[in-house]
């Protein structure tokens, strides 16, 4: 039955049956249930079923004094579920097939909860004076509406520029890739190629014995030679070519890769793009005839970019720490997208780096943010594991840290340059949070630069 909880509502379940253990009972109760979700319900959750006007100590009172007749007095016999406490399980299953959700969540459990007119929690909800049916009928709405959902995130709705073109520019400006990329141009004309792939690249990388990542590929079996080796069995450059119609000085998937080695370098944290970059957006393009070589010669490519990863950072650096702890709070809502509120919530969950500081001492919390950005993006109806997509507004703010980082000769982008970087996306949701929470620009810059010492 519990494998279709969502991990939140086997939480409440799991709660149930702490509380009952608790408080000295041999059953698990409805009111065991109407006391884990009042513990576990927070924020606007809490607002929609009036549990803000309840006290702990009088609703524990109230299930006591309800449950005193089943008291277990040795201790020792197993607990189980109540009658009345596996209806109400039951109905939250009904309820799921209803409102066509895949999973049962905690919504479905409340309504279960307030629906239930013979079970001894309905009696506790009635003391309550609370409005059941506002409750219930807030509660159905908000579960239709899921069950249609298709949410578009507001950042995804605006017009944002190709930032295409920068990126390529700002990569040709690198000094890191500039030997990399006049070295593989030089390779073309002995094979009579008049547009770079990722073989050419990839092959000046192995050249240059200075760079560590090549020091690093050597000692995991992928050298000059052998590489030379696979590539001559490659006679046709047709897996330069798939999945794109564009042909420019770089094929399609060079093209892909160097845009990809821009991303990662961001995401890592770096303000130069490294050769180890190029070989991860090569990894990360999942085709091209570099990357059909080194997947020849490691097999499992997945775990071989994260050993490269791992080779590049040593320790976490921050900024992959708060986009990690961002894609975190947007699993935790159930949403597909990484905006600039997610990327808030990832400055304030990392904590302790300047711009967590700057915005703590301006009276702005992890909690409240989470309640205001859940106010503005809400909650999705159903789990979400596929792959995380930032908005154009997110990516412009990445680029812009990325900027601001390197135009103040920095070697890492951290926590106050991507918050700074917010701030100049005033229309974005997480300006809207931050002035929600009684801040504005000003404010939040000045507060940056008294954190990092500037006057």
């Amino acid at each position: 039955m519990f494998e279709k909880f969502t991990q939140k509502a086997i939480e409440i379940v799991t709660q149930a049956q702490e509380e009952a253990v608790r408080l000295g009972h041999y059953k698990i109760c409805s009111e065991h249930l109407l006391l884990a979700l009042f513990i576990q319900t927070k924020g606007v959750q809490a607002k929609i079923l009036n549990f803000d006007k309840i006290e702990r100590s009088k609703l524990i009172e109230k299930i006591s004094f309800s449950i005193g007749a089943k008291i277990n007095p040795s201790g020792h016999h197993e607990v189980t579920f109540s009658q009345s406490a596996k209806s109400i399980l039951d109905e939250t299953l009904a309820l799921a097939k209803k409102y066509k959700s895949r999973f049962i969540m905690p919504q479905h459990i409340a309504l279960a909860l307030f629906s239930s007119k013979n079970s001894g929690a309905y009696k506790i909800i009635k003391e309550f004076d609370l409005d059941e049916d506002k409750i219930i009928s807030n509660l159905t709405r908000l579960l239709d509406k899921n069950s249609n959902e298709d949410f578009e995130h507001p950042e995804n709705l605006q017009e944002s520029a190709n930032p295409t073109l920068a990126n390529i520019n700002n990569f040709f400006k690198e000094k890191n890739v500039e030997e990399i990329l006049n070295n593989a141009a030089s390779k073309l004309s002995t094979k009579g190629y008049e547009i770079l792939g990722t073989e050419q690249i990839l092959q000046s990388i192995l050249e240059n014995d200075d760079y560590e990542v090549t020091k690093f590929l050597t000692n995991n079996g992928i050298n000059k030679e052998i590489f030379i080796e696979k590539l001559q069995n490659f006679s046709s450059r047709s897996a330069e070519f798939e999945n794109s119609e564009k042909q420019i000085i770089f094929t399609p998937n060079a093209f892909k890769a160097m845009l990809l080695a821009i991303d990662t370098a961001r995401e890592l944290g770096s303000v130069e793009i490294k050769p180890e970059h190029i070989i991860l957006g090569m990894l990360k393009t999942k085709t091209g005839i570099a990357y059909h070589i080194l997947k020849d010669l490691v097999s499992d490519t997945d775990n071989f970019e994260e050993k490269v990863t791992k080779e590049i950072t040593g320790k976490t650096p921050e900024m992959l720490s708060i986009l990690r702890l961002a894609r975190e709070e947007a699993q935790n809502l159930n949403r597909t997208n990484i905006g600039t509120e997610m990327l808030l919530l990832g400055i304030l969950a990392h904590g302790t780096g300047l711009g967590a500081s700057a915005l703590h001492k301006l009276g702005i919390t992890l909690k409240d943010a989470r309640y205001e950005v859940e106010k503005l993006v809400g909650c999705g109806s159903e789990p979400y594991e596929g792959a995380y997509e930032y908005t154009p507004r997110a990516k412009k703010a990445l680029e812009c840290a990325y900027e601001i980082a390197k135009s103040h000769n920095k070697t890492k982008i951290v926590s106050e340059n991507l918050l700074y970087a917010i701030t100049r996306q005033k229309e974005c949701l997480a300006m809207k949070v931050l002035e929600a929470l009684g801040t504005d620009v000003l404010e939040i810059k000045y507060g940056i630069r008294k954190e990092i010492g500037e006057d």
